[in-house]
């Protein structure tokens, strides 16, 4: 916010919401907060337009542009109403959430051309560098030394997540911090959750099985929730709270349920999902003597990168995995295919990845595949029975999240 507002002229008006003095926030309070705007535009300071020493008529005043900074904006009572009525009047408004509740087709719809979301995410790889104050390399044209520096600064990122407090002070306790604070602030209080340690549980469980397939009976026992819906509402809340995200198993339309216009929640609800952390600090920060898995926390630092570059994301699990289908957002075409593994050595890995991958690549007629590893680096022309080629592109991590 600081950054929009320093590149904008005219009247700047902040407002956190979620300080303890707007606790006992009324609709009425940000139509209080306009009137004092405008009367600070009308009969505000004379050299704010450096207009010192002259008389000037109200009428004769230039108009001064206001823009209103609206942080954590879910806490106001019908704010859309109150937004809405702010960009009515000419001014600039800039809202910002923790919860992705606020994003949804009925609020795009009726703010129309008049919105843009931006959905922010812990930093990826070119900004940890930028925040670091080093120079985002072009990839295909580094010395081996080079290499090796931005493979150590790589590891040093896997290894702390990407938020950006965390980056600068190394203080990883932070995560940690951000992480009960949003389960309580965002969730349990917001919500009035009934079975706090139940959801706390859940959370726990989800986050230490990120990049895995869960069913609600599992979720069920490792919350020990009773009721399905509870432990659905409970997942939707981690969701909009930005703590994980659901990626579902691409089916077929002929292998979906027709449920109806009316059953579209519940066939969605049926699609089975593989769960992935909003940060890969966060396992480490929740299980500090665990020990760790360095693969899942990989396929997770992908599945958010992904998610940065606004990739539709599924995954296949037929007869064999294939992590990431991208597909796109209209047709939901699948127009890539890609594999996760930390080291692509050893027989066993290479064929279990080459095998998943040419399976989803054969589904969708694919001619190119990628496996994106930690520091391998090949390319494999494969020829099927009938003679046609395909390619599979094994490439370092670091350097594809650098393109």
């Amino acid at each position: 916010m600081r950054q929009v507002a320093g590149s904008l002229q005219g009247l700047k008006v902040y407002i956190n919401f979620e300080d303890s003095r707007f606790r006992d926030l009324k609709p009425e309070t940000l139509q209080e907060i306009k009137k004092i705007a405008a009367e600070y535009c009308i009969k505000g300071p004379e050299d704010e337009e450096g207009l010192a020493g002259k008389e000037i008529d109200d009428k004769e005043r230039p108009e001064v542009p206001v823009s209103y900074f609206l942080d954590e904006i879910h806490c106001l009572p019908e704010w859309e109403d109150r937004v809405y009525s702010l960009q009515n009047d000419g001014a600039r408004v800039f809202v910002t959430s923790s919860s992705a509740g606020i994003i949804s087709d009925e609020i795009s719809s009726r703010f129309a051309d008049g919105i843009k979301i931006i959905r922010l995410l812990p930093f990826s790889f070119k900004e940890y560098l930028t925040l670091k104050g080093l120079r985002v390399p072009r990839p295909n044209f580094l010395t081996p030394s080079r290499c090796d520096e931005m493979l150590c600064l790589f590891l040093q990122y896997f290894e702390n997540g990407g938020f950006p407090e965390i980056i600068k002070s190394g203080d990883f306790r932070l995560s940690r911090k951000y992480f009960e604070e949003t389960l309580q602030k965002e969730i349990i209080e917001r919500h009035a959750i009934q079975n706090p340690d139940g959801l706390k549980k859940l959370a726990v469980f989800l986050i230490s099985n990120m990049a895995s397939e869960y069913s609600i009976d599992t979720l069920k026992r490792a919350g020990g929730i009773k009721d399905e819906a509870t432990v659905r509402n409970y997942l939707d809340y981690l969701e909009e709270a930005f703590l994980l995200y659901r990626v579902p198993m691409f089916r077929h339309k002929s292998e979906k349920p027709d449920y109806g216009k009316e059953g579209e929640d519940e066939r969605e609800s049926n699609t089975p999902c593989k769960v992935y952390a909003g940060d890969t600090g966060f396992f480490k920060s929740v299980f500090p003597r665990y020990p760790d898995s360095l693969g899942l926390r990989f396929e997770n630092l992908v599945f958010l990168e992904l998610l940065r570059r606004g990739k539709q994301v599924y995954y296949l699990h037929n007869r064999r995995e294939c992590d990431f289908l991208i597909a796109e957002k209209e047709s939901q075409k699948i127009t890539a295919a890609v594999q996760v593994c930390l080291c692509f050595g050893g027989t066993a890995v290479r064929e279990r990845e080459v095998l998943g991958l040419m399976e989803a690549m054969e589904e969708f007629g694919l001619n190119e595949g990628l496996i994106l590893t930690m520091d391998d680096e090949e390319v494999m022309e494969i020829e099927r029975k009938d003679g046609e080629m395909k390619r599979i592109i094994i490439k370092s991590v670091w350097k594809w999240m650098l393109e």
